[in-house]
């Protein structure tokens, strides 16, 4: 029997909490194997835990053990994880995402040995010469040689000879050795470049190009966040007895909220960071120019979103973003873009779905500095994440314990990695009040 077969009825339910909180979208089978493979992680961890406990009925632990898993089903779910990044549950607490790079074995024209052709993060070098006859070769000049050797022999022709970004004429070569000579020796330090042909059919060939596949990996390693809650016997007795609620219940899902809080924004914090370190910066300004109203303006900022997808295509030629984390002052300017629509939003614990701007989700997250924003690309496998959240153990408490001076203690638990793939799938934006000369601009630092 399957993980998804096995958990099919919580991932029923964990299905059901997802679609309320995320406008009636469903689980993709993706996500539900990942809710699957950590409530079969939780669910060896508690049977562990039980085979070692002692003065416990083994009636209240089975309780509990359903107690722990039903928070798992309801918990995971809830993460904003599933939208921003890939979530990959680890067996244990140390594992390897493998994967294969694709480069160039011989230097040839434009390309260097060792430059990426392909990898599952983006399309590397594309050199449309590099297994045909035309070779570019580049050399620099000291002053006084006259002849350069080119690499890739018996050369047939020669084509332009460019020095110092002049083409010169009159230069012979050598088919057997490829020795170029050039009528006058390039200045010291003047770029030379030699466009020439070889002989590609002939056998045996000197040399081939090559393309090499290289095994990289990502080293994942679960580490810990934990809470405990604490408070008196008689404190709850009078919570329940003149306040109707229970204090008990009341402080684990604040320790449940909490460390579901600081996943999200650690997630958060990680993408904002990698879009910062970007060269690329998306800016707008919210001055309005003279003789343009304010509706007609803002609805402009869709250009920039617009510029920021152009960027993460043209630095993977594969991806486009699908979701946008904002500051909360960015909302309003969101509010004017006809292709927004809000989404129906109820109580908040950090970041939260605001809404989708032409199919891109918005969430508004608390941990970004004002007037900033990030667009991203998330997709359902490795390749098109910019990062990857890797549980190994859900939120797991320990059972109940009450001391004899009438104190009662409960401790909370998670354990998780979170790293880094592909920081090309983000991009960040600065809406600002500078006045600009134009009104849309787009700036490469």
């Amino acid at each position: 029997m399957t993980l998804l077969e096995t958990y099919a009825k919580r991932l029923s339910v964990a299905e059901s909490v997802y679609s309320k909180a995320h406008e009636g979208d469903t689980l993709s089978n993706t996500k539900k194997m990942a809710v699957a493979m950590v409530l079969n992680n939780t669910n060896k961890f508690m049977n562990e835990a039980f085979a070692n406990s002692v003065g416990t009925q083994r009636s209240d632990l089975g309780l509990f053990k359903k107690f722990t898993l039903n928070l798992t089903t309801v918990a995971l779910p809830n993460l904003i994880a599933h939208d921003l990044v890939i979530v990959h549950p680890m067996a244990s607490m140390s594992g390897y995402i493998t994967y294969i790079q694709y480069t160039a074995g011989s230097t040839k024209g434009a390309t260097a040995q060792g430059d990426v052709f392909n990898e599952p993060f983006k399309l590397g070098a594309v050199d449309p010469a590099y297994t045909s006859s035309a070779v570019v070769e580049e050399f620099t000049g000291n002053g006084s040689a006259t002849t350069f050797t080119v690499a890739w022999t018996p050369v047939l022709a020669l084509g332009k000879v460019i020095v110092a970004g002049s083409e010169v004429a009159g230069s012979t070569f050598v088919a057997s050795t490829g020795v170029v000579t050039l009528l006058v020796a390039p200045a010291n330090g003047a770029s030379v470049r030699i466009a020439y042909t070889y002989d590609n059919v002939v056998i045996p060939q000197n040399d081939l190009p090559v393309i090499n596949a290289k095994l990289a990996s990502i080293a994942l390693i679960a580490k810990a966040r934990r809470v405990a809650i604490y408070y008196s016997q008689i404190a709850a007795f009078q919570a329940k007895t003149d306040y109707g609620f229970d204090l008990g219940d009341q402080l684990a899902e604040k320790a449940v909220g909490q460390l579901a809080y600081e996943i999200d924004t650690e997630i958060t914090d990680k993408l904002i960071e990698l879009a910062g370190a970007s060269n690329s910066l998306l800016k707008w300004s919210k001055v309005v120019p003279v003789g343009v109203s304010k509706a007609e303006h803002y609805e402009g900022f869709s250009e920039i979103v617009e510029i920021g997808k152009q960027l993460i295509y043209d630095r993977t030629k594969r991806f486009t973003p699908n979701y946008m984390l904002i500051a909360s002052n960015v909302l309003p300017v969101l509010k004017f873009l006809k292709g927004f629509v809000a989404s129906r939003v109820g109580s908040m614990n950090g970041p939260y779905l605001a809404g989708t701007l032409d199919g891109i989700k918005v969430f508004v997250t608390p941990n970004i500095a004002a007037g900033k924003f990030v667009l991203g690309v998330n997709g359902d496998d490795m390749q098109s994440s910019a990062a990857v959240y890797a549980p190994y153990m859900a939120v797991v408490p320990t059972q109940l314990l009450g001391y004899s001076d009438g104190g009662m203690s409960q401790g909370w638990s998670t354990m998780y990695a979170l790293e880094t793939l592909n920081d090309l799938l983000v991009v960040a934006g600065e809406i600002n009040t500078d006045a600009l000369p134009a009104i849309l601009t787009a700036v490469e630092e």
